[in-house]
């Protein structure tokens, strides 16, 4: 709810100064902090600062350049640019479940094309004799290409309107419109990537896709690709956990030969929800009973082990997610049905797998006003821009899993 006296203050203790520049620097830093939520800014009280006490009568009576005029050299103008980028960072719809999983990175605007050197180096040594020098290594030899970033912008027009009428709700209602957007924008363009079907990974040059599988599955995943990380699988038993493991251990570098690093610890399940239904009860049973035939006299014996040693790992993060079904069958519904996407399940270290990075973090702009807005009444206008871009960070950390029946013929 807005705080009219707190509010009040801030204003006082702004028009006090010479240029405001330090008390709006203070203002901001409170925002950012968490010390006031944006919410709690009552623009009414701004708005009777900038226009006086018969603001809103003035607002609706006065000509759109003079509102304009008012409007863009006032308070108003200065405090409401940091309750919006406040406003900007907050999660408003809904749990964005993969985007909370990748961990965002940051580069500079101007490094489009951004390429990572020598993250794939083997450096390797040999024995010398005097005088002999051993084999030298450059960082230039193997390399990673990120893709390009892409800008995307929505924003805020204030009409004399919605300025007069009810500015704390209009306000409070917008923003978190405007966020979704960007925090949407985000999460789809990592679910894309995530089900393969936009690829990024390219070393030194070449591109290749996300998933490879053996034989091809679904006619999506192509067959007799450098690695093998997407199966036919339906996870029925506790027991194909050792595919997924045995999966993982196989994969060696394409380069260098040399086995995958992969921690088998708190590998992270991310599927439908019905998925995460079954596969919780397989995989966080408290005990797990195993019947072994012994080759000497036939006879059987029951094992009664804890979940952590039948499975072999202490836990796991299954991750039911009903966007993940919908992306799936939005990329792919020619071909892969809602019941069929509903058995997709990817398991892995995401963080791992994936990669975002904001070359701009979502920030906000004041805009000049041209004939449009003055045809539409726009008294004030605030773009909210940012850049980014997600990526396939390494395609060995993660394995898609399919119906057993999606093998091709």
């Amino acid at each position: 709810m807005p705080n009219k006296s707190l509010t009040r203050d801030f204003v006082r203790h702004i028009s006090q100064r010479k240029t405001g520049d330090d008390a709006l620097e203070e203002f901001s830093e409170i925002l950012e902090g968490g010390e006031l939520d944006w919410k709690e800014v009552d623009l009414a009280t701004i708005l009777e600062h900038d226009f006086g006490p018969t603001w809103r009568n003035r607002i609706m009576s006065e000509s759109r350049d003079v509102v304009e005029n008012i409007i863009t050299r006032s308070t108003f103008d200065r405090m409401i640019r940091p309750i919006i980028r406040r406003g900007l960072t907050e999660n408003p719809k809904e749990a964005y479940k993969l985007s909370a999983l990748v961990p965002g990175e940051t580069a500079g605007e101007c490094e489009d094309g951004f390429r990572d050197y020598g993250i794939f180096a083997d450096p390797q040594v040999q024995e010398v004799s005097e005088l002999e020098a051993g084999p030298l290594y450059g960082l230039t030899d193997d390399f990673m290409d990120h893709p390009r970033g892409r800008m995307i912008q929505n924003g805020v027009a204030w009409t004399q309107e919605a300025l007069c009428r009810d500015p704390n709700r209009y306000l409070q209602s917008m923003i978190p419109r405007i966020a979704d957007a960007h925090l949407q924008w985000k999460e789809n363009e990592l679910l894309d990537y995530a089900i393969g079907y936009k690829n990024s990974y390219n070393r030194s040059g070449t591109y290749y896709n996300t998933y490879y599988s053996n034989p091809a599955l679904t006619g999506l995943f192509s067959s007799g690709g450098p690695w093998v990380n997407a199966l036919g699988l339906n996870f029925a038993c506790s027991a194909d956990l050792q595919t997924i493991r045995d999966t993982f251990y196989d994969m060696t570098d394409m380069v260098y030969g040399r086995p995958i690093d992969m921690d088998m610890d708190n590998l992270q399940f991310l599927t439908s929800r019905q998925k995460a239904d079954a596969i919780r009860p397989l995989l966080l049973a408290t005990a797990v009973e195993n019947d072994v035939t012994c080759p000497g006299d036939g006879s059987t014996r029951k094992y009664i082990m804890t979940a952590e040693i039948a499975n072999g790992m202490p836990a796991f993060d299954v991750t039911s997610y009903q966007r993940w079904v919908d992306r799936i069958v939005l990329r792919y519904g020619t071909r892969v049905t809602a019941a069929e996407a509903r058995e997709w399940f990817w398991v892995g270290r995401m963080n791992e797998f994936l990669g975002w990075v904001w070359q701009i973090a979502p920030r906000v702009t004041s805009c000049p006003l041209g004939s449009d807005e003055c045809r539409r009444r726009i008294v004030a206008l605030y773009k909210a821009e940012s850049k980014g871009y997600a990526y396939v960070k390494d395609p060995y950390k993660g394995i898609m899993c399919v119906s057993d029946g999606s093998t091709e013929t």
